[in-house]
């Protein structure tokens, strides 16, 4: 929902549900849930996850309902991907990918909230899926044990890898087809480890003048495909910078006067992969917030525990050009030629 600039207030709004949101929202702090607001809740539900969710209603303390076994990816998803009766659909490898996670982490996550911390580590270093996602450090940082902001540094840690690794999967999804020496979508996009490198929005701002044939932003400006379609020399210029991700109108707008049909689908295959992109850019730049910048002989013992960017790298740049590949590789041994969601359901 962040990645689509919506809220979960707009969401019921949009549904014409305001007040049931206002319901909810009071029903969390009073504790107390009306049969009238469960009812109109399940309601809105596709069955395949009301049947659950009015089961564990009926038995909230019963920690072996279907309900009180899903974790949240599990419960958003069978939401999502349910057909127009309700019923539950078929998933993308992404979704059943997530699911595989979640449900694998579960018996850690446990270990974890019991302060087995040891256990959990032996449990996510001989887990043949979930070890992936970390390095030997990492697990190390996880027996340690962590205190709380260290941990969460640590899961923060395994998120971006597994986020970065959904991307790949998208990616997959979007052209199994293509040529072995053919850059996948976010491959064009992922900026090179250099100081004065260009950043994913103004990489794609340069693929689309590439392939458009317009040799500066300046030349854009006086093309003549784009009619009377505005263009203001700001936007463009923080777009070519990288500076600002324009809008979907905006930049839609001038990618179907200057491409082909099958250019501007994959501009806006590419558009998707940008905003998944910075998305991590911005979480990885939380995680760096949050270990602050140790110097010298205490940032090497902190990286001995995990406590660093995913796989030990200096910058957010380094770690994408060198897990992407890998995760790359992963997915291509385990989708084979699959044809599934576009990539551009990544932006949802």
């Amino acid at each position: 929902m962040r990645l689509q600039g919506i809220t979960l207030r707009g969401t019921f709004i949009e549904m014409g549900e305001e007040s049931l949101f206002k319901g909810l929202e009071r029903a969390s702090q009073t504790g107390q849930l009306s049969r009238e607001l469960k009812t109109r809740l399940l309601r809105r539900m596709p069955r395949s996850i009301a049947s659950a969710m009015s089961a564990a209603f009926d038995a909230p303390e019963d920690g072996s309902s279907a309900l009180a076994q899903m974790g949240m990816w599990e419960a958003h998803l069978m939401a999502v991907f349910c057909d127009d009766n309700g019923d539950q659909a078929p998933w993308p490898a992404s979704a059943q990918f997530i699911l595989n996670v979640e449900r694998a982490s579960r018996n850690a996550t446990i270990l974890c909230n019991e302060n087995q911390f040891q256990a959990a580590a032996e449990y996510l270093a001989n887990h043949p899926l979930l070890k992936q996602f970390m390095s030997s450090e990492v697990l190390k940082g996880i027996a340690y044990p962590p205190d709380e902001n260290e941990m969460l540094a640590l899961r923060l840690s395994m998120a971006l890898e597994l986020w970065l690794s959904l991307l790949a999967i998208w990616d997959l999804e979007a052209k199994p087809d293509r040529a072995a020496d053919e850059l996948s979508y976010l491959e064009q996009l992922l900026p090179s480890d250099s100081s004065n490198t260009k950043n994913t929005v103004a990489l794609l701002f340069d693929w689309l003048l590439r392939t458009a044939k317009i040799p500066t932003p300046a030349a854009l400006l006086k093309d003549k495909r784009l009619g009377q379609f505005s263009v203001d020399p700001q936007t463009l210029g923080a777009w070519s910078r990288g500076t600002n991700f324009p809008s979907t109108t905006y930049r839609t707008g001038i990618a179907n006067r200057l491409l082909s049909t099958e250019d501007a689908e994959t501009f806006e295959r590419l558009c998707a992969a940008a905003r998944q992109l910075n998305f991590l850019g911005y979480v990885a730049q939380e995680l760096e917030r949050m270990l602050g910048a140790p110097e010298g002989a205490r940032a090497e013992q902190r990286k001995l525990f995990g406590l660093s960017l995913p796989f030990g790298h200096d910058t957010i740049e380094a770690w994408m050009r060198s897990r992407y590949p890998v995760w790359l590789q992963f997915h291509k041994k385990t989708l084979g030629k699959q044809n599934a969601a576009p990539l551009a359901a990544a932006d949802a």
